[in-house]
């Protein structure tokens, strides 16, 4: 009882020491990974079995030309586009290596895809981290890389050093079937098999993983708890990170919606779903916080985020739209809309219904113009106002009773007004819902509100499990079974041996029950045992063990007296010898015509003694044998 007492304490005690959010000491103390605010999580931050480079990395990886490849048009590729080069890489050779170091031009980058968590991630690579490479760890269930040129840990999901807040710049990476990325991108390349590893790529090393609701390692993420119930645990999310803020679109809302726009506004996402930054950022400024270098730095007003989806050829994307005059009060953000040939367009609900803008998923950067009419809304009327010649008069011949400018009547004299845009695509990244909500459970995610979709946002608490698994629970229970049979066992030898003297006493005593002389009296005081009875059986069992002793006595006094008489029988036969010996002995003398020998009589004789010394000798050992 004291052991079980002791070692349930120390549960506790370890259940609340463990119960700190974050990589720290004690009850909660400082992080040990990362300053306040962009730590890493103790409990999700685990060893993942294969050990630092396990998962081997290619670092000299071997393109091919689309003529001279044979993968299928179903088979899924991690598309990327840098420097006017495309290239494919096939997700069955990232199953065994994860990382792929490649170099378009100058610049060096790395392709990721974590298959635990279904992620996919490419990084620009500095000249200070060389390369990188697993470590054989993992963040809630995601991939955590090392650099080989400071020996530093990063999650790869999100793109940060696991003891820091230091970030990678990343670039867009496009999961699709290679009919898809060979459609848009002709003269693609595809990663070859020639990897300087012996694998089997036909085989798939995570067979039937990502058709089953199985978790390998300890996760925070739980099926009864929003935002982790909201999708399917494997099922797939997009999501976009910026401003120190992420956005995740699942797949399902966003083919139902098929293309959706969200407006920056100031570093926070209202119920109107727009998003605030400063008025004075230009395109650089936005672009930056999502990780990408714009060639433009000229000053626009509005901005707007348009993420499009494509499920029937699985093509994702997401791109910044910003124009030199602010949208408000106009239908820009609910105008996009993706055609049924993949292509992207906005257009005013207003007449005329011809597309402003317009682009396609190949799109990486795209700037011009498009006229809008004046009245669209006060800040178009405004804007064409400034630029007309005719400020002055046309406020003054155009103005209400009440001293107000008449927009209605002056927008029709103002004509149209040029809106200039640039169009710059985005870094979005694709993951499984579990493990994107584990890292980021306080994102904004896009739901549908009837006929509206609008971002949401959950606070959930933290709360970390293994997740139990149909051959884990088979091997608890017979690792169970198996520890009761020992401890029975293991009891057992010990409570005999420790027992073994009182046991030989109460054998020769002739009670066979150990421990039941006590329970004995005690049972003959409450009357519920005939003290008589209980005598008389004990008598019996004396006198039986008595009759078989003695049974054994009899039989060894037989077998004693049966030697005995063998033993005087061959006696006999001898002195019958000897005598007939003499006798004739006596008569060879009377007539030395038989020629018998009187040595070879004595020969004979001396023979029978030996015969009896033996016999004498192997009765005796024989008695001795049976203990006699």
């Amino acid at each position: 009882k004291k052991i079980l007492m002791w070692f349930f304490l120390g549960l506790v005690v370890l259940d609340v020491l463990q119960g700190s959010d974050e990589f720290g000491l004690g009850f909660g103390g400082s992080p040990i990974f990362g300053v306040s605010g962009c730590s890493i999580r103790k409990q999700g931050y685990v060893d993942g079995g294969p050990g630092k480079d396990g998962i081997a990395s290619i670092d000299s990886p071997v393109h091919r030309d689309v003529a001279y490849t044979d993968l299928s048009d179903s088979s899924m590729v991690l598309g990327v586009y840098i420097n006017e080069t495309a290239r494919a890489y096939p997700v069955h050779i990232l199953r065994w290596h994860e990382i792929v170091n490649d170099a378009y031009g100058d610049q060096k980058v790395s392709v990721t895809y974590s298959v635990l968590a279904g992620s996919s991630v490419g990084v620009y690579v500095d000249q200070s981290l060389d390369s990188f490479g697993t470590s054989g760890k993992l963040y809630e269930n995601n991939l955590v890389m090392y650099d080989r040129g400071t020996d530093s840990e990063w999650v790869q999901l999100m793109a940060r050093r696991t003891q820091s807040c230091d970030r990678l710049r990343r670039f867009n990476i496009m999961h699709t079937k290679w009919a898809t990325w060979r459609e848009i991108y002709p003269q693609t390349q595809l990663l070859s098999t020639t990897t300087g590893h012996d694998r089997d790529y036909s085989a798939d090393p995570y067979p039937s993983y990502a058709g089953n609701s199985d978790i390998y390692f300890i996760t925070s993420w739980r099926k009864n708890a929003k935002p982790y119930n909201l999708f399917g645990a494997k099922s797939s999310t997009f999501i976009l990170e910026g401003l120190d803020q992420q956005y995740m679109i699942h797949e399902d809302v966003i083919s139902q919606a098929g293309s959706f726009a969200f407006k920056i506004i100031n570093e926070t996402v209202e119920q109107n779903t727009e998003l605030q930054i400063d008025a004075s950022y230009t395109p650089a400024h936005v672009l930056d916080a999502f990780g990408v270098i714009a060639p433009e730095a000229f000053e626009m007003k509005d901005y707007s985020i348009v993420v499009a989806y494509d499920p029937d050829k699985i093509l994702s994307g997401a791109w910044l739209v910003a124009t030199n005059i602010s949208m408000n009060g106009t239908d820009w953000e609910d105008s996009f809309a993706l055609t049924q040939n993949g292509t992207i367009i906005n257009h005013h609900h207003n007449p005329p219904f011809v597309p402003q803008v317009q682009w396609d998923f190949s799109t990486t950067h795209k700037a011009g113009y498009f006229h809008a009419p004046a009245n669209a809304s006060r800040d178009f009327f405004m804007a064409a106002l400034q630029n007309s010649p005719l400020l002055v008069n046309l406020t003054t011949n155009h103005t209400n009773s009440n001293g107000t400018i008449n927009y209605d009547e002056l927008s029709l004299l103002l004509g149209n007004v040029t809106v200039s845009y640039v169009v710059h695509r985005l870094p979005l990244f694709q993951s499984y819902w579990f493990a994107a909500t584990a890292i980021y459970p306080n994102a904004y995610i896009l739901l549908q509100d009837g006929f509206d979709f609008r971002f949401h946002t959950f606070d959930p608490d933290i709360v970390y499990q293994q997740p139990w698994r149909p051959w884990m629970i088979v091997a608890l229970v017979v690792l169970s079974v198996l520890g009761l049979v020992l401890l029975s066992c293991t009891i057992f030898c010990i409570y005999h041996i420790a027992n073994r003297k009182r046991f030989a006493a109460l054998h020769d005593s002739g009670d066979y029950m150990p421990g039941m002389g006590e329970e004995m009296k005690l049972l003959v005081e409450a009357g519920l045992v005939d003290p008589e009875l209980l005598n008389s059986n004990r008598e019996v069992g004396r006198r039986d063990r008595r009759n078989d002793r003695h049974s054994q006595q009899r039989h060894h006094r037989r077998h004693s007296n049966n030697s005995d008489l063998d033993t005087n029988s061959t006696r006999e036969r001898i002195n019958i010898n000897v005598n007939h010996g003499n006798m004739n002995g006596g008569s060879r003398n009377g007539n030395d015509n038989e020629g018998l020998d009187t040595n070879s009589i004595q020969e004979r004789n001396n023979h029978e003694r030996n015969n009896m010394d033996d016999s004498r000798k192997s009765t005796s050992r024989t008695r001795r044998r049976q203990g006699v």
